[in-house]
């Protein structure tokens, strides 16, 4: 039923924009780039839902944003800020679905990359296969799709990643939908 509401939301969102060539104009539950986190919560509120991801610096923080907001499409939904902006100007945004098995999330990211590719003007995608880093053993695997709206060496793009995970690992597999900045996403590659 999730996949379902799913796949009609982002049809339905497309029956109102034209070719978009902004991440702003892509959103995840409502939330969109270049927002402020303070629009949907306090202060304090938001330092209670930081995420423990450990980076090698403290550039960019992520919080948990289903823990102030309830989410109807996807699990769990990740926005990330630079550390020290006092307007909490969101710069990443994560959602984060739990398939069950591999095709189903290969049809998610198939659906997905259909709308993106008629909604948005594309400059370049690559579609990649590589182990996750989160598994030590390198049996875990990312299959994803990178679309980057600029060219390069502008790494602003709308990714759509199936992590599938061995049962080892002790991880969930997911389909993660996730769009960044330029500078969000040169951390993440570096971090």
């Amino acid at each position: 039923m999730k996949r379902f509401f799913l796949i009609i939301v982002l049809l339905l969102a497309s029956v109102n924009q034209l070719i978009a060539n902004d991440l702003k104009d892509f959103e995840i539950e409502g939330v969109s780039i270049g927002q402020s986190l303070l629009d949907y919560a306090t202060k304090e509120e938001i330092n209670s839902i930081q995420a423990g991801f450990d980076y090698k610096t403290d550039k960019f923080r992520t919080y948990r944003f289903e823990k102030i907001r309830d989410l109807n499409q996807y699990d769990k939904l990740n926005v990330s800020v630079k550390t020290g902006d006092k307007n909490f100007k969101i710069v990443g945004i994560a959602g984060i679905y739990y398939y069950k098995n591999l095709d189903e999330c290969n049809s998610l990211k198939k659906e997905i990359q259909s709308y993106v590719k008629k909604e948005f003007k594309i400059n370049d995608s690559d579609i990649t296969k590589f182990p996750s880093s989160m598994d030590k053993t390198g049996k875990s695997i990312i299959y994803g799709i990178q679309n980057y709206l600029k060219p390069y060496p502008s790494l602003e793009s709308i990714n759509i990643n199936c992590y599938d995970f061995t049962k080892e690992s002790l991880m969930k597999a997911n389909l993660k939908v996730s769009v960044n900045t330029h500078e969000f996403m040169d951390f993440i590659i570096n971090n």
